[in-house]
C-alpha cells in the first residue's frame, strides 16, 4: 500500500513549537537608570548562574550519596569532606563576587535546590552556625532565609526572564 499525498481530514499533524511564556504585565520603554539595571542584572545572573547550578548538584549529590552510608558517623564524616571541598574550590570564586552578586546567589541556590541558603548551612553546620551566619548575612543586607518567588516579587520575575532569555540565546 502507497502513503497518500495529501491529508484526509480526520488526519492529525503534530508540530513541537517552542516554550513561550506570557506575563501579565505589558513592557514598558526604560528609563537610563532602570536599563543601567537591568543590564547589570543580566551580568550577575550570567556570573552567578553557573555557580548556584554547581552548587545545586553537589548539594543533591552529596546528600542522596549521604542517604545511602549506613551510619551516622560515616554520614558526619562524608559530609566533613565535602564542606572542605566546598571550602577549598568556591571560596575563591565567592571572595570575587559584589554583595548584590552574593545576595543573588542566595536567592538562585533557593530556585535551583528548593532549599534556603539556612536550611542548607543549617543541615551541614548545624542550628547555631546557621543562626549566626544569618545574622551576619542581615548586617550586610541579606537574608540566607529568603525564598526566590517569581510569582510575587518583581525583582525575581525580572530574574527568571533574564535566566529564560540567555538558556534560549535571546540575550
Amino acid at each position: 500500500m502507497q502513503a497518500p499525498d495529501t491529508l484526509a481530514e480526520e488526519d492529525l499533524v503534530g508540530i513541537m513549537l517552542p516554550e513561550i511564556h506570557v506575563s501579565g504585565t505589558p513592557h514598558k520603554p526604560l528609563s537610563k537608570t532602570e536599563r543601567y539595571a537591568y543590564w547589570r542584572r543580566v551580568r550577575d545572573v550570567k556570573k552567578v548562574l553557573p555557580i548556584a547550578e554547581e552548587l545545586s548538584r553537589t548539594i543533591t549529590e552529596t546528600y542522596e550519596y549521604a542517604e545511602t552510608l549506613p551510619t551516622k558517623r560515616e554520614r558526619r564524616a562524608h559530609l566533613a569532606r565535602v564542606k572542605k571541598e566546598l571550602i577549598r574550590d568556591y571560596t575563591p570564586r565567592m571572595k570575587d563576587l559584589t554583595l548584590g552578586q552574593g545576595l543573588l546567589l542566595i536567592k538562585l541556590v533557593n530556585r535551583q535546590t528548593g532549599s534556603t541558603g539556612y536550611e542548607i548551612v543549617k543541615s551541614i553546620y548545624g542550628g547555631l552556625t546557621a543562626t549566626w551566619y544569618n545574622l551576619f548575612a542581615k548586617f550586610y543586607g541579606g537574608d540566607l532565609d529568603v525564598k526566590f518567588d517569581p510569582e510575587h516579587v518583581e525583582d525575581d520575575a525580572v530574574t527568571e526572564r533574564i535566566i529564560y532569555l540567555w538558556r534560549y540565546g535571546l540575550l
